[in-house]
This record gives C-alpha cells, sequence and structure tokens, in this order.
C-alpha cells in the first residue's frame, strides 16, 4: 500500500470544512483507495491509502479539490 497523509489548517473554517466533507467518507468512488478524515484541534488530518501510485493521485486529487472547494464555500 502507498499512502500519503496531510494536515490542513484553516483557521475559523475548519471545523466547517471537515463536517462537510465527512459526507463524502461514505461515497467511495474506488475499491482501490481509501479515505480518513480526522479533526485534531484546529487541523483537519486527511490520510488516503491506495493500492498503485495511480489510484493515490487520483484520490489525491479528488479530495484536495473537495478541502478546496468546501473551503471557499465557507468563506461566501
Amino acid at each position: 500500500m502507498i499512502s500519503s497523509v496531510f494536515e490542513i489548517e484553516l483557521g475559523e473554517y475548519t471545523d466547517t470544512v471537515y463536517r462537510s466533507l465527512c459526507p463524502e467518507l461514505d461515497d467511495v468512488p474506488s475499491p482501490r483507495s481509501g479515505v480518513t478524515l480526522e479533526l485534531e484541534g484546529g487541523t483537519i488530518k486527511l490520510s488516503i491509502e491506495a493500492s498503485d501510485i495511480v489510484s493515490l493521485r487520483a484520490a489525491l486529487n479528488t479530495w484536495l479539490r473537495l478541502v478546496k472547494i468546501a473551503h471557499e464555500m465557507a468563506k461566501m
């Protein structure tokens, strides 16, 4: 397995972004990768594991894009 972990700090928006991303964990687009999301203090911990580098890249693109969009919407 290949894995990647991101710790994301979004200031006052961290909790809102975390809560908006949690429902996405129920919709697994590929059996080749898995995602966990944790809220630790003021930080979102995003962990992605995949069976191969292609799946890891796809999952990273998806989840980082979701974080970006959730953050942009929270700021509106």
